[in-house]
């Protein structure tokens, strides 16, 4: 008999059914399962309508992906757009799904499909959403159904562990024509054991720049650690933190950095994700939150590390509405530090948040100790930066070039434009050189020339008054960055500021708009942040701290300023306005020969900036007497 006949006598009818019969896929039952569980009567309401916008919130971009096809079949009526990139990889220019809004005029439901709908989603879209619903993440008894269509079988021995498993992993481990407890065999063999050391290609504590203070806390944190490993320290004894600071000041990589050095796992969570995969109502943040510690106690000795940690609200800050929702997940999350510590494991705890006074009080007292992590100050701190990126391609003499270029930056910056520069040389097949990152650090400026003396006059009209006022100018800059043409870094003169301070402080936010009436082509539209701080600014005077004539606190009676600390604030801002006039006016020819010099060198430092204007004595520093008889006044404080 050929190989590939059939033998007419052992053939059986029921074969060919079996070998006719459509495979079930296993991506396809688990879709079916998360939309049907997701789909609240409303949302099939739409579907069916039409003429409507649904966000379809999903825990990663491979189910992102996997969605579309399904989401499409549910109704002739649907258009489907989907976000296929990470949020990270998106400027804020890429928002996308606007351009797909169009189609609600031609009838069609709209669904957006997004693992991060704020994060990549067009406000336009996000505000035109007539519903948001979320997919939940994989359960276990989600995967028994799935493993029985797909298999027929029953499956035994299914866990948590394995729910949890990525998208892709599941999908490959549940197999049409395999039984069940092979399928089941598969998931369990795919649990990847908790780490018990951070990745070796993050590095030691002694190899990253670290400002003094951080250093200091950095070391006796590795000292505690290497107690409790060696049992002279009990673990309920760790101080754990908050690292608290700015986007881009490395919080992640120091307590990455911390584990590694210290020979500890890293346990790492953020509380945006407990939210994004679940299904966003407070059971799933809860099981999300007691997963992270226990994830945390199961992988000691560990550093469990929270990014985030502002996103779960001060309740005192919240209206009744919300702190009834927010104060179960704060309270579960301080009895869940409670049980950690109580429970002996050898577990540091570290938050980092990026706005420390957000943080409720009772989190704060919990999490004993904020650390403040802050960008480099200094030319040495930030050349220090380069040299540890750049690992000894640039001569000393170079880095302090970069340094000066780049006053007030980031190590997240520093990393980026290193990582550009390093991708230019080997496009050239050549070495790096110091103008491969200098290209980077100040890119080609494809502004008009007019455009770019009008910035540098609106910077040093900031600057200059600053100064004459006694603030601490610690860099003026040009560079664009994103949608700020320029920037003007001071310190303010104390944290603790009377209306006076005030005064001189709103006066410095004017000055931008001063120098574009005194010394430019008049006022223009940039100065729209300047004119929101400074009104934010004198509004909270008058209303939250009682620095006008009246003691009252204007929220407490209604959210929108009364219309005496409108007249008031409006007053104000056209003396103040006055006064940084008066200011530039009396030296007009300085700041004009001051911003040429910015336009050339693109930044000056606060050093530079000094050196320039003591040069040249202030005729005087003009008063402007702003009206005291401000009564009844209100506002939010946002220095």
């Amino acid at each position: 008999m050929a190989k590939h006949d059939i033998d007419d006598d052992d053939f059986n009818p029921r074969d060919l059914d079996t070998l006719t019969k459509a495979q079930i896929s296993s991506a396809d039952c688990l879709i079916d399962a998360a939309l049907s569980k997701a789909l609240t009567a409303k949302a099939r309401t739409l579907i069916a309508r039409g003429s409507s916008a649904i966000v379809l919130a999903v825990p990663d971009l491979e189910w992102s992906q996997l969605l579309v096809r399904r989401v499409a079949e549910l109704s002739d009526k649907i258009s489907v757009s989907a976000v296929h990139e990470r949020s990270g990889q998106r400027k804020k220019d890429d928002l996308v799904g606007a351009d797909a809004l169009r189609m609600l005029q031609r009838g069609r439901c709209v669904v957006f499909i997004s693992h991060d709908p704020a994060g990549t989603l067009d406000p336009v879209v996000l505000a035109a959403a007539d519903v948001t619903i979320s997919i939940g993440a994989i359960t276990a008894p989600v995967l028994r159904k799935v493993i029985r269509e797909v298999t027929g079988g029953i499956a035994r021995g299914v866990t948590p562990d394995m729910a949890a498993l990525p998208l892709s992993s599941v999908i490959s481990a549940i197999r049409p024509g395999i039984p069940a407890r092979e399928c089941v065999a598969n998931l369990k063999r795919a649990i990847v054991p908790v780490r018990q050391t951070a990745e070796p290609d993050v590095p030691l504590l002694t190899q990253i720049p670290l400002v003094s203070e951080v250093r200091r806390w950095a070391d006796t944190s590795l000292d505690d650690l290497a107690a409790v490993a060696d049992g002279t320290l009990p673990a309920n004894a760790l101080t754990y933190g908050v690292l608290e600071g700015p986007p881009g000041v490395g919080k992640t990589l120091l307590a990455r950095s911390l584990a590694r050095t210290a020979g500890w796992s890293f346990v790492d969570s953020s509380v945006g994700s407990w939210f994004t995969t679940g299904d966003g109502y407070l059971g799933g943040v809860a099981r999300n939150l007691k997963s992270f510690i226990d994830a945390a106690i199961a992988a000691e000795p560990a550093i469990a590390f929270l990014d985030e940690l502002d996103a779960l609200p001060d309740r005192s800050a919240l209206d009744a509405r919300s702190r009834d929702w927010w104060t179960p997940v704060v309270t579960l999350m301080l009895t869940e530090i409670d049980r950690l510590r109580a429970s002996g494991a050898r577990v540091l705890i570290l938050g980092a948040t990026n706005y420390a006074d957000r943080l409720d009080a009772a989190l704060i007292r919990r999490l004993q100790q904020r650390i403040a992590v802050r960008a480099p100050h200094s030319r040495e701190e930030i050349a220090d930066l380069f040299k540890f990126y750049l690992e000894g391609d640039l001569a000393e003499a170079d880095l302090m070039v970069l340094a000066h270029l780049t006053t007030g930056t980031t190590p997240a910056r520093v990393e980026g434009w290193v990582r550009q520069a390093r991708a230019t040389a080997r496009i050239a097949q050549r070495p790096l050189v110091l103008e491969d990152v200098v290209a980077q650090v100040t890119p080609k400026d494809g502004r008009r020339p007019d455009d770019i003396r009008a910035i540098a006059l609106h910077e040093v009209g900031h600057a200059l008054v600053a100064h004459r006022l006694g603030h601490k100018v610690e860099m003026v800059s040009i560079i664009p960055d994103a949608s700020i043409g320029g920037q003007v870094t001071s310190a303010l003169p104390t944290v603790v500021p009377t209306l006076s301070h005030i005064h001189d402080m709103v006066t410095v936010m004017l000055a931008g708009r001063a120098a574009d009436i005194m010394l430019g082509g008049g006022a223009n539209s940039g100065s729209e942040s300047d004119l929101e701080n400074a009104t934010r600014m004198l509004i909270d005077a008058y209303e939250r701290q009682g620095l006008g004539q009246g003691l009252l606190y204007g929220p407490a009676t209604s959210r929108m300023p009364s219309s005496v600390t409108i007249k008031a604030v409006s007053a104000d801002l056209a003396a103040l306005l006055e006064r940084a006039v008066a200011m530039l006016k009396a030296e007009s020819d300085l700041a004009i020969k001051l911003a040429e010099h910015l336009a050339a060198a693109k930044v000056l430092s606060g050093e530079q900036v000094k050196a320039f204007f003591d040069a040249s004595l202030p005729r005087s520093v003009p008063r402007t007497t702003v009206q005291a008889s401000h009564d009844v006044l209100r506002v939010p404080l946002s220095v």
